[in-house]
């Protein structure tokens, strides 16, 4: 019996990488606080991911979140500005090959709506 459903998740952290990089496959993708995604991986740790971590996983398979799941992504300690100090934060590295464009999920392109006004001048 799987037990990781007692346990509790935790979010990955630069202190969890201290002993080197690690590799997880990414399970799923929901939405989070502030604003950013967080990914989920097979072993149940999670990690927020910002607009850096989410451009890099974009451009190797592509802007649908369902073409992410099972791919491999390495995690390891890199280093961001923040406030104009640089700090360390975990970087995503894909491991998974690139999925081709033409392979990749097209995203559900929201209806457009029509605007509330009317530049039209009836006479």
């Amino acid at each position: 019996m799987d037990m990781r459903k007692y346990g509790s998740s935790t979010f990955i952290g630069v202190e969890d990488l201290r002993d080197g990089p690690r590799q997880e496959t990414i399970a799923s993708i929901a939405d989070g606080k502030f604003n950013k995604p967080v990914a989920t991986f097979e072993s149940g740790d999670k990690l927020s991911l910002n607009v850096t971590k989410v451009n890099t996983v974009i451009k190797a398979y592509g802007p649908n979140d369902e073409d992410w799941i099972g791919r491999v992504v390495e995690l390891a300690i890199g280093s961001a500005n923040y406030n104009c100090e640089p700090i360390e934060t975990v970087v995503v590295r894909p491991v998974s090959p690139p999925k081709p464009l033409a392979a990749r999920t097209p995203v559900q392109k929201r209806p457009s709506r029509k605007p509330d006004f009317d530049d039209d001048i009836s006479f």
